[in-house]
């Protein structure tokens, strides 16, 4: 049996104090008692708490008082190892001696402090007849015959403060070392607290492999890291998995490790001997009461790993008080334990499979009650989040039902810590065989998922609530989750899936006769074959769109058609027709309170005034966009705007701003999987560099950005990348290599009708031959640039493009050529623009 039946290792417990009575009586004690059970041999990691514990048991000999240490933690996680690690390397110096005493904390009738105290004095010296029969008495004459010496009292296995506090000597220099699964909150004085977690990775491998008594290689040491993962790094369960290894020859870690895959059957696995991973929970779970046994069972039915007591309300039937109240009971006795955010919880793995056992013997009746619950909890609690961020739906949520959301910060919290149960919670609800509600809790998580950009959630709300929709034949929530779908794809830039979810849509909604719906499908639709350069079958979808927005008083719907056909206009050149589209949808969006589409339309305006060289306006716009979408905690367009108003930068030549910003928009993408736009990062901040004259950075920058967006097949961004970086690709001359890279990029670019990218490339072109004096090319690419007067460029490139032609036709001395170029220069009202504008970024 292992100490306080919960230790690393095999050691006696209740050890036999053995006194010899001669014929004068009872024998002296020893000068100095030695009752420490044997160390456990295989004891693995811990340095960084042992170094503590013996530093402060150790300093402690010089004090005046007792040191009173508490080690706690759910069961199997090796506290009375630890104990008696540090006992046996401090025992030596405690003078007066060393004393250890199994209190039974978990067995069904713990050792009574007294009954304690007796066996104790024994040890000490006091013979049976002088031990009172009193247990007051008995536990004064343990106090008085403790409290004058230096001892190292080991209390193994306690089962509550009022156990220990009776036995609590106050000798100068003694340290008490308790071990508990209960973590004995309210015990006092205690000097020191050790929760000990599970093994980190490294540790549960050495440790697996110190006990299965061989080095693990190659096949077997990955096969001991996944049995470590399936156990959890429990230390209990890790070591009845190195034993059964140990045991049987012909069991490989690699046998192991596949028994343990089948979650189900995981306990049943982790048992060898005497030893049992269920045996040890049980005798946690056993000291419950039925309140207590009721709660953790049907803690089982929490889809994700962290949890509060909102979630366990719902699935008990209880209130939030009774559910804080139950789960603090629980951590106390390290059946949860507390999550990095104050007031929510966690369980080990292999404890939630235990729960589920329990939960398993209730009837399917009453589990599918309380998984129902908990789903509609999440649903409603949703659908109040989205009145909060989102900002435009306006859902009447039953009174009492969800979280109490009463602002958009607690909306953000709630999203932040519970968005993980309710995906997950999708196919819990979907199991059950009600797939209408199934989508409906889908349906109610999938703007917010978009809205704060968690894109990996957002596939897993659409897949499984295109499928219940599907199931349910509900034809207007099917219809809803295609187009979410293809949003999805979209932001993806999967512009394939995207185009085949979007026409499904876009062909079904005829049936389904909703203006609404109908509009929306067309804007999608018509977004979708701009993002591919199909720009002229885009503008009538866009255009039927507004119309059936503006007809039936549509105003969300107006918004985003109003936006895309500003966009398509900005693409085109028409900037005051394009600011125009613009600012009626910020109008809108600020009607209906729509704070991400607000943030986005400013953002685009910003960029539109760039465009039309008023920066500092563009400025002010971006800034206010980022402090929204900063707000709403979506990384994917906080990093949208960090790019856009870095460029904006670039053009004040406000070069380290700008720079700082395209690194931590690169950094943000990293973080959040974003490869293709941490790649566009990464390609602007070498753009500035450039601009800096720090070219040698540049080059290793732009060509990691182009070849990582051949790498992961997005053509149009590849062909972007390279032109923006024409003149790093060409700063050490204008070679054959590099000009075919640029033609293919041109190519590209001209598929997706990027008529003004491919403008800017030539223009880029221009620069490059002029400043080599080659004329007759620099003239013909300024040319392409220009071609219908250039109007498809923004006012100040256009300028500059001028400016560009105009040298190369008098380096060629063509008068006429020269005066075609100064008369568009003219028209367009003065003086060009600064001549050293950087090129345009991705």
């Amino acid at each position: 049996m292992a100490i306080g039946r919960d230790a690393q290792g095999p050691v006696m417990v209740n050890p036999s104090f053995h006194i010899t009575v001669g014929d004068d009586g009872p024998a002296e004690p020893p000068a100095r008692l030695r009752l420490l059970p044997p160390e456990v041999p295989d004891f693995t990691g811990r340095e960084g708490e042992l170094d503590r514990l013996e530093g402060a048991a150790r300093a402690n000999l010089a004090g005046s008082g007792a040191l009173v240490v508490v080690i706690s933690g759910q069961p199997g996680i090796g506290k009375t190892s630890v104990a008696m690690r540090v006992a046996h390397e401090v025992e030596g110096e405690f003078p007066d001696g060393v004393l250890y005493a199994d209190l039974r904390g978990v067995d069904p009738e713990p050792a009574a402090p007294e009954e304690i105290a007796g066996r104790l004095l024994h040890a000490l010296g006091v013979p049976e007849e002088d031990l009172p029969g009193d247990p007051g008495l008995r536990l004064d004459l343990f106090r008085q015959r403790t409290g004058t010496q230096a001892l190292l009292l080991v209390l193994d296995n306690a089962a509550n403060e009022q156990q220990i506090r009776p036995l609590l000597p106050a000798g100068p220099g003694t340290t008490v070392l308790v071990t508990s699964r209960n973590r004995l909150a309210g015990l006092e004085p205690v000097a020191h607290r050790l929760d000990l977690a599970v093994f980190p990775r490294r540790t549960s491998f050495e440790f697996l492999e110190r006990i299965s008594g061989s080095p693990l290689t190659d096949t077997e040491a990955r096969a001991a890291l996944e049995v470590a993962e399936h156990c959890g790094d429990l230390p209990l369960a890790l070591r009845i998995a190195a034993h059964r290894v140990q045991a049987a020859p012909a069991v490989r870690m690699a046998d192991l490790a596949a028994e343990l895959r089948n979650e189900h059957e995981r306990l049943d696995a982790l048992e060898v001997g005497d030893l049992a991973v269920r045996k040890a929970f049980n005798l946690s779970f056993r000291k419950l009461g039925k309140a207590g046994r009721n709660t953790f069972s049907k803690l089982a039915h929490v889809p994700a790993t962290d949890f509060g007591p909102g979630i366990c309300a719902a699935l008990t039937g209880g209130s939030e008080a009774q559910s804080r109240r139950s789960l603090r009971k629980l951590a106390e006795a390290s059946l949860v334990e507390p999550s990095a955010v104050a007031g929510r919880y966690r369980m080990h793995d292999l404890l939630k499979e235990f729960a589920r056992e329990k939960a398993a013997k209730r009837s399917a009746a009453e589990s599918a009650a309380d998984v129902r619950r908990m789903t509609l909890w999440l649903q409603h609690s949703a659908l109040r989040a989205q009145n909060h961020i989102v900002g435009v739906v306006e859902v009447q949520v039953p009174g009492g039902a969800g979280a109490e959301l009463g602002s958009a910060e607690a909306a953000h919290s709630w999203l932040e810590h519970e968005l993980a149960n309710a995906v997950a919670a999708l196919p819990v609800s979907e199991a059950l065989g009600r797939p209408e509600e199934t989508a409906m809790l889908a349906l109610s998580l999938s703007p917010l998922c978009q809205t704060v950009g968690r894109w990996d959630e957002w596939a897993l709300v659409c897949a499984v609530g295109l499928r219940c929709a599907t199931a349910a034949d509900h034809f207007p929530i099917r219809l809803a989750f295609l187009t979410e779908s293809a949003n999805l794809a979209r932001f993806r830039r999967d512009f394939t899936t995207a185009l085949a979810h979007a026409r499904e849509a876009h062909d079904a909604s005829a049936r389904l006769r909703q203006p609404a719906m109908t509009a929306g499908v067309k804007t999608l639709l018509g977004c979708l074959l701009m993002d591919v350069g199909r720009k002229k079958e885009a503008l009538p979808l866009l255009r039927e769109s507004l119309d059936l927005a503006e007809r039936f008083k549509i105003k969300h719907e107006l918004g985003k058609a109003l936006y895309n056909l500003g966009t398509i206009h900005r693409d085109s050149g028409e900037l005051e027709t394009a600011l125009g589209y613009f600012e009626r949808d910020l109008e809108l969006c600020r009607e209906l309170q729509d704070e991400a589409g607000a943030a986005e339309t400013m953002n685009t305006i910003a960029l539109t005034h760039t465009d039309m060289g008023n920066a500092k306006k563009a400025e002010g716009l971006h800034r206010e966009a980022l402090e929204i979408f900063s707000r709403l905690r979506n990384p994917h367009k906080i990093s949208m705007v960090l790019n856009d108003l870095a460029v904006t930068l670039v053009g004040q030549k406000r070069w380290e701003e700008s720079l700082r910003l395209h690194l931590l928009d690169a950094e943000l993408c990293r973080r959040s999987g974003n490869v293709s736009n941490e790649l566009m990062a990464h390609g602007n901040a070498a753009v500035v560099l450039y601009r800096m004259e720090r070219h040698e950075e540049a080059a290793e920058r732009a060509e990691f950005t182009w070849k990582g967006f051949l790498e992961i097949g997005d053509r149009q961004r590849y062909a972007r990348s390279l032109t923006t970086h024409i003149p790093i690709l060409l700063h050490t001359g204008i070679d054959t290599e590099r000009l075919a890279l640029v033609e293919e990029a041109l190519e590209i670019l001209a598929e997706f009708d990027e008529g003004r990218a491919v403008a800017e490339t030539h223009l880029a072109l221009a620069q490059e031959y002029g400043e080599c004096s080659r004329w007759e090319e620099a003239l013909t690419h300024a040319a392409r640039a220009l071609r219908d007067d250039g109007k498809i460029l923004p006012p100040s490139t256009r300028a500059l493009a001028c400016v560009v032609a105009i040298e190369a036709a008098v380096g060629l001395g063509r008068t006429e050529t020269t005066r075609t170029y100064e008369g568009i220069l003219k028209a367009m009202g003065g003086e060009p623009p600064d001549l050293a504008a950087p090129p345009a970024h991705l």
